[in-house]
């Protein structure tokens, strides 16, 4: 399964400014979807922003296998090539 191009997602500034990949895939308890770079402050202490998901898949097409997160899940990379890692949120 693969995102809609146009369907709405959450990133941090260095995500959306292309400073960093997405790193940590989040769907959260309500059901939308964040992705932020790998700075653990990042997602407390910044303005996210509205895109389409399209703009992320086209950098990292990997973002498709995250369509099977649940709400109240997350993945994480430890780098840009690595596969993801799957965990849910206590």
């Amino acid at each position: 399964m693969e995102f809609n191009d146009n369907y709405g997602v959450y990133v941090c500034p260095h995500v959306f400014n292309k400073e960093s990949p997405a790193l940590v895939g989040i769907r959260d308890p309500e059901g939308d979807w964040q992705f932020f770079c790998d700075d653990e402050d990042c997602p407390e202490n910044s303005e996210p922003h509205l895109i389409g998901v399209g703009h992320l898949t086209k950098a990292d097409p990997t973002i498709n296998e995250l369509t099977c997160l649940k709400p109240g899940s997350f993945a994480q990379k430890i780098h840009a090539n690595a596969d993801w890692e799957y965990g849910e949120f206590e």
